[in-house]
């Protein structure tokens, strides 16, 4: 067998070094085995890099050195996960399987006292590196010491011996005794010092006795001749056994009681100590409950402080919101008027003003837009600090970007002599806010600039594997050391002398660095004074974090966006002299006195500034006629009476706001299509939301241009007009699927008025005339003359609208748009026809007959196939009469449900349809008080539910679909 060494000490100690013998590690792998399997420990050993073999550990003469048994202890105990595992193995050391023979001898004729003194005279033969020693010996009580020559790494093997001593009264049946340990050499100790307690087992030498003085008896028995000596000595051995054996349980009875009382005086004494300690605890619970009500109540009075205090801080935020709201409004307005002016007279020719008073006007425009530039900063500082801002992820090629968003710095640097040059490649696109952070770099570039009075600006650009990174450097005045800390501080200067040469109000930077925080990226500043400054901006790169308040990105990323005024590079920078002109052309303003003609459209202006409402009846009156109102509630009247073509209306008014009476103009049929377009101060996108969300066709932000504002009102005109022509091409092409049905129908009685002219003739003209045939004829014509009259009745009833709800038959009117239709069905079409409902609902003939052939058309066209059925139905449920049109034809696409409503959508090939039908369709049905709704499985039908008012109201008003000739265009909404 190879050995392996391991190093204690100074000297080399092979794992079968004659130092302890393998019993000791026989309670180990017995213990291990019994308890985790053979297999289990043979895998242990297969595992692990032992020198020496089970087969070498379970033959008893073998011995092992100490290290060994010590790597032995450490493998089991951790392959077991039982920090225990040592002392119960040791309580396996007096069992047959390791004492052998000597265990029966022992437990038949030992005791306690024997088995350990002879552990300890024999100990030198199986431990070979220690030694014990009994210090003191009584009655079940004994005091052991041992000393190695070897000081142990750990504690295991004093576990085992603990074990092993604690398993002696075992023997008998006793539990294992108590082993307590005072000291340990592997602590530090001279020696380890062990402290044992047991029970002594009783000494069962009744029955023994008993045996011998009944067979004594029995030969004595025998020799008087009491009886035969077998029998004799059989029984009375018998006897004695017994005798002797109910002693020796008496006894042992004797003694458990004895044992059972000490240990019920024992728990009494605990018991009567528990008690004592209970009412201990008991004072001890009650003042601590008392402490803890007190320290109760002050939590409680300091929760109540802090809501107050919270709910004091919450309202202060929403006043200081509504104020910076308020105000906002209150500057902007002004502001507009301002604007506005301003921008009407520099529309005009260089002929109206003289170039001193021109110069005077650019320049008055352009302090106006930096104040107006302020006020938009201050407010976006606010809504950041409020936790307001939401951001609009999208992807953006960053180098594209700044390109764009360095063309208008250009001239002004030139103008400088100062070099602006874009360094770097083109990075990942990053997704975040175009427009925020468009701000950003707007501001960066325009201060450097701004502070670069000679030398360059570079815009540098680089990414690592984390960040997209953009630097501005500059090389002008610099920054001091002792202001770098506070230069992206709210309100600070990096001169705040009273002789400084550049002005700001010190949110630009805070601005900044606010703007890149909520990207989840930074800004760090680097500068020496006189010598320049680098901005170092951070944009993390990966995916947007998702929200449910942001859209879904575009597909492509963002290229470039387009400068407007708040942009405007001038203006950042406000540079003396020549001034910038526009790129985009002035549009001809005519003279104010000039009027719109009785042929414009009329356009309802709702605006409760008396200056404004001037302003704009001067810039809108030579295009349109005009209404005035000063409030909501005025305009709301004035929209309902005179139906505008358009209404431009401010949010923020007395009375009734601007987005009260949408809502009230869109819950009304007369006005639910008149487009509308808003005027706020208010520039926050959920304040657009709001606005488009309840109804408005546009949205115009204070201040604005009046070309714009031109702009926006005509392509709302136009949008209506191409409404109105499509919804009339509709109506037309339903019309003439009604007049190719009439055609058809009239066919027949025409071709038998004809047939019967000729007899007629013929009879009259005779030389013996036939009266009874020409009375004949006569009665065929007026036949088929009826019959033509009575389609053309019903052509015109059908196709006719009127203002006024009138009783209507469903089954008669559904019949009628069957019949219309009955040219178009195949022979081999089934039409299903169920009436329920047999009260008369209130509402447009001629609407509704609309409606009928819409759907049944629509209807008919889905039936491709053999077998093809269209049911038409009506029921009442409730106050409500139920149209139901059902066909089995091919269905509807899930994608495509939503959008059947939407004008001008169709699932026709093109060509085949204006996509009008079912818009117009609920458009009626919407306006007589109804709704209409649909369901289709693609591939197996779909239902078209109808909706109809039974109440009876024959003075009900309904509102036209045509009014000066044309239907109104209508906000869809389904």
């Amino acid at each position: 067998m190879n050995e392996s060494e391991v190093v204690r000490g100074d000297r080399a100690h092979p794992d079968n070094a004659p130092e302890v013998s393998v019993r000791t590690t026989s309670t180990l792998l017995l213990y291990f085995e019994r308890r985790y399997g053979a297999a289990r420990l043979a895998d242990v050993f297969r595992r692990h890099p032992f020198s020496l073999s089970l087969d070498y550990l379970r033959t008893a003469t073998n011995f092992i050195s100490l290290p060994f048994l010590e790597k032995l202890a450490d493998v089991l105990v951790a392959e077991s996960g039982d920090a225990q595992f040592m002392r119960k193995a040791g309580l396996f050391m007096a069992g047959p399987e390791t004492l052998g023979f000597a265990y029966y001898m022992v437990r038949a004729f030992g005791s306690l006292e024997i088995c350990f003194r002879k552990t300890v005279e024999l100990s030198s033969s199986f431990n070979r590196v220690g030694q014990f020693e009994i210090e003191e010996l009584a009655r079940e009580r004994l005091v052991l010491s041992y000393r190695s020559s070897t000081r142990e790494r750990h504690r295991h093997i004093c576990e085992l011996r603990m074990g092993q001593f604690a398993s002696f009264p075992t023997i008998w049946g006793l539990p294992p005794a108590e082993v307590t340990e005072s000291q340990c050499h592997v602590l530090g100790a001279d020696a380890c010092r062990y402290h044992l307690r047991w029970t002594d087992p009783l000494p069962m030498w009744g029955r023994y006795i008993g045996l011998l003085l009944g067979s004594v008896s029995g030969v004595g028995a025998s020799i008087l001749g009491l009886g035969h000596p077998a029998f004799s000595v059989t029984a009375l051995s018998l006897a004695g056994v017994s005798l002797g054996s109910w002693l020796d349980l008496r006894r042992e009875m004797r003694r458990k009681d004895e044992a059972l009382n000490e240990q019920t005086h024992g728990m009494m004494g605990s018991l009567e100590e528990l008690q004592q300690r209970y009412d201990e605890m008991f004072r001890i619970n009650v003042a601590l409950e008392d402490r803890v009500a007190a320290r109760t109540r002050e939590l409680t009075e300091s929760n109540a402080r802090l809501e107050a205090a919270l709910a004091k801080q919450k309202e202060l935020d929403r006043l200081k919101s509504e104020f910076f709201d308020n105000v906002s409004h209150e500057l902007r307005t002004p502001l507009t008027l301002i604007l506005l002016t301003l921008d009407s007279l520099l529309q005009r020719g260089p002929e109206v003003f003289a170039p001193p008073v021109r110069q005077h006007l650019e320049t008055m425009n352009r302090s106006a837009s930096r104040l107006l530039r302020l006020i938009n900063n201050l407010l976006d500082l606010t809504k950041l600090e409020a936790g307001k801002t939401k951001l609009r992820h999208e992807p953006l090629e960053i180098e594209n970007f700044l390109s764009s968003l360095l063309v208008p710095f250009e001239v002004l640097a030139d103008k400088k002599g100062v070099a602006l040059e874009l360094e770097g490649h083109a990075p990942t696109p990053v997704q975040v806010d175009v427009a925020r952070l468009e701000s950003v770099f707007q501001n960066l570039i325009s201060n450097a600039l701004k502070f670069t009075l000679q030398g360059r600006v570079t815009v540098r650009l680089h990414e690592d594997d984390t960040w997209v990174h953009v630097e501005v450097i500059d090389t002008g005045v610099g920054i001091a050391a002792q202001d770098l800390a506070v230069i992206f501080d709210r309100f600070a200067q990096a001169d705040s002398s009273g002789t400084r040469r550049f002005g700001g109000t010190g949110i630009g930077l805070a601005l900044v660095k606010e703007t890149l925080e909520l990207h989840k990226g930074g800004i760090d500043v680097s500068s020496e004074l006189g010598k320049g400054s680098n901005f170092h901006v951070r944009l993390r790169k990966g995916p947007a974090p998702v929200r449910e308040t942001e859209p879904e990105p575009p597909i492509e990323p963002v290229l470039l966006r387009p400068l407007g005024r708040s942009l405007d590079a001038a203006s950042l920078l406000e540079p003396e002299g020549t001034p910038v002109v526009t790129a985009v052309e002035a549009l001809p303003v005519l003279p104010p006195e000039v009027e719109a003609g009785p042929d414009a459209p009329r356009v309802l202006l709702v605006e409760d500034e008396p200056e404004i409402r001037a302003f704009l009846r001067q810039v809108l009156k030579p295009y349109y006629r005009l209404l005035e109102a000063s409030n909501g509630e005025e305009g709301l009247s004035l929209a309902q009476k005179e139906r505008p073509d358009l209404i431009v209306s401010d949010v923020m008014m007395p009375v009734m706001s601007g987005l009260q009476m949408l809502a009230a103009l869109r819950a009304s049929p007369e006005t639910v299509d008149t487009p509308l377009i808003l005027l706020t101060a208010r520039q926050e996108v959920e304040a657009k939301v709001e606005g488009l969300t309840m109804g408005a066709n546009d949205y115009l932000a204070k201040p604005f241009s009046p070309r714009e504002m031109l702009a926006r009102i005509e392509a709302q005109l136009r949008l209506r007009d191409a409404a109105v022509r499509a919804a009339e091409n509709e109506r037309l092409a339903a019309t003439g699927l009604l007049t190719s049905g009439f055609a058809h129908e009239v066919r027949n009685p025409l071709n038998g008025l004809m047939n019967a002219l000729l007899p007629l003739r013929e009879s009259l003209t005779s030389g013996t005339p036939d009266i009874g045939m020409a009375v004949a004829m006569l009665e065929l014509i007026e036949e088929c003359g009826q019959r033509i009259r009575h389609l053309a009745e019903g052509l015109l009833s059908f196709v006719r609208t009127g203002t006024k709800a009138m009783a209507v038959d469903l089954g008669a009117s559904l019949d009628a748009s069957v019949q219309a239709l009955s040219w178009r069905l195949s022979p081999d079409l089934k039409v299903e026809r169920d009436y329920q409902c047999a009260e008369p609902v209130w509402s447009d003939p001629g609407s509704l007959n609309q409606v009928w052939v819409n759907l049944l058309d629509n209807a008919v066209r889905a039936v491709a196939k053999e077998g093809g059925c269209v049911r038409v139905a009506t029921s009442r449920e409730g106050s409500d009469a139920v149209v139901s049109i059902i066909d089995n034809g091919v269905g509807i696409k899930p994608e495509n449900l939503d959008r059947v409503f939407q004008p001008f959508f169709s699932t026709r090939d093109a060509g085949e349809g204006t996509g009008l039908g079912l818009a117009l369709c609920q458009r009626i049905v919407l306006q007589q008080g109804g709704r209409i709704r649909i369901f289709s499985e693609y591939g197996k039908g779909t239902r078209v539910e109808v909706r109809l008012p039974l109440e009876a109201d024959p003075d009900r008003l309904l509102p036209p679909l045509l009014s000066d000739g044309r239907v109104r265009q209508h906000h869809w909404n389904t």
